[in-house]
C-alpha cells in the first residue's frame, strides 16, 4: 500500500500538469527597407550569465546592414522601435547553430559587401515559456532590382 501510495504521489502531478501556453507575439514595429549588406562579424556575448559568452547563443555571426530609405514604417506598439539607421542579426551562434530560418540565412550567406536588398524586419514582444522578451525577426530578404 505503501510503494501504491508512493506512486500515486509522483505520477498525480504530472497528470494535472500544466500545458505550455502558445506563444504570444505582440507587434511593436514594422520595417520595410531598402539596405546595403555591410558584411558578417563575429559578436561576443558581453552577458553577465554563467553561461556568457560561449555557450549562452547569443554569441556568434553577426550580418549588419546599412539602412539607404525606409520604405514602409508602422509603429502600433508604444514601445517600437524607432525608425534605423543600420540593422543587425544573429545569424548563427558560435556553436554552428542557425539563429534565423535556414532560406533566409542562405540568401545572407550569399551576398557580397555593398550589395542592396530589400530588407524587412519586426520589433516583437514575445512571451513564451513564461518568459517575455523582444525579437526581430527579419520577415523579407532579397536583392534590390538595381545591383
Amino acid at each position: 500500500m505503501k510503494l501504491l501510495t508512493t506512486l500515486l504521489l509522483l505520477i498525480l502531478p504530472l497528470l494535472h500538469a500544466e500545458e505550455p501556453a502558445p506563444e504570444k507575439r505582440e507587434l511593436l514595429s514594422s520595417h520595410s527597407t531598402v539596405a546595403k549588406f555591410t558584411g558578417i562579424k563575429d559578436h561576443v556575448c558581453r552577458g553577465a550569465t554563467g553561461l556568457c559568452p560561449d555557450k549562452c547563443g547569443s554569441s556568434g555571426k553577426l550580418a549588419t546592414f546599412e539602412i539607404i530609405e525606409y520604405l514602409a514604417y508602422e509603429k502600433p506598439g508604444e514601445y517600437g522601435d524607432p525608425k534605423q539607421t543600420t540593422f543587425q542579426i544573429l545569424i548563427k551562434d558560435n556553436q554552428g547553430n542557425a539563429k534565423i530560418s535556414a532560406e533566409i540565412l542562405a540568401t545572407i550567406e550569399s551576398l557580397k559587401p555593398d550589395i542592396k536588398v530589400k530588407l524587412s524586419w519586426n520589433h516583437d514582444y514575445v512571451t513564451k515559456d513564461k518568459s517575455s522578451s523582444p525579437e526581430r525577426p527579419i520577415t523579407k530578404i532579397e536583392l534590390e532590382k538595381s545591383n
